[in-house]
């Protein structure tokens, strides 16, 4: 277990090592300009525009496995640039341009203060698994090379279709999960939810 970057070429190198057998990689699909959209009890997910990791799961004959938390925006507080000042959230995407890395300012606990610190809130975090998505059925030694328009989101090539449709799939199984059991009476972060699940680009 360990943490990587998310290129191609990590993707193709985990999940084909021991020919594809018992591996797995957990992928923060969002990334740097998720964690800036963090509201209490929202969850938006920046995935619209994001279909890399199922083109690499599709070329490495992965199952995706669809992972949802609900009360993951209540751990800490966010502070916004329009709380402080917009100079601090140009600095922000600045820094999240150049590097790819976000700078959000946050607040949580620590062992003496409830209301400072970098420890997370006292808050309950509920993570659903969902089945996995199996991966389509290519041909013997087919090379898989979706071609899609970044603009117009349309596919240029018989490939291109199969990565949107699966790429759907994948989001429609995130969509039923929040509707399943966003209010199960188990869930309380689900129940004290203030907004929808938004999936944004």
């Amino acid at each position: 277990m360990g943490c990587c970057n998310s290129s191609k070429e990590t993707f193709r190198n985990v999940l084909q090592r021991n020919k594809g057998q018992g591996n797995a990689l957990v992928v923060v699909v969002g990334g740097a300009a998720e964690s800036m959209l963090v509201k209490p009890g929202s969850i938006e997910l920046v995935l619209e525009n994001r279909r890399g990791f199922i083109r690499e799961a599709i070329i490495s004959n992965a199952s995706l496995v669809p992972v949802l938390a609900f009360g993951e925006t209540d751990l800490y507080h966010i502070i916004e640039g329009h709380e402080a000042n917009g100079f601090i959230r140009d600095i922000q995407d600045w820094v999240r341009e150049k590097t790819g890395v976000a700078m959000p300012l946050f607040r949580g606990r620590s062992l003496f203060f409830r209301d400072f610190g970098l420890m997370p809130l006292r808050k309950t975090l509920i993570v659903v698994v969902g089945k996995p998505i199996p991966p389509p059925q290519l041909p013997g030694n087919t090379i898989f090379n979706p071609l899609v328009n970044r603009n117009t989101r349309e596919p240029q090539n018989e490939h291109g279709k199969i990565l949107l449709e699966w790429h759907d799939k994948y989001c429609n199984a995130l969509k039923d999960m929040f509707q399943t059991y966003k209010d199960k009476d188990w869930n309380t972060s689900g129940r004290s939810r203030r907004e929808s699940l938004k999936i944004v680009k």
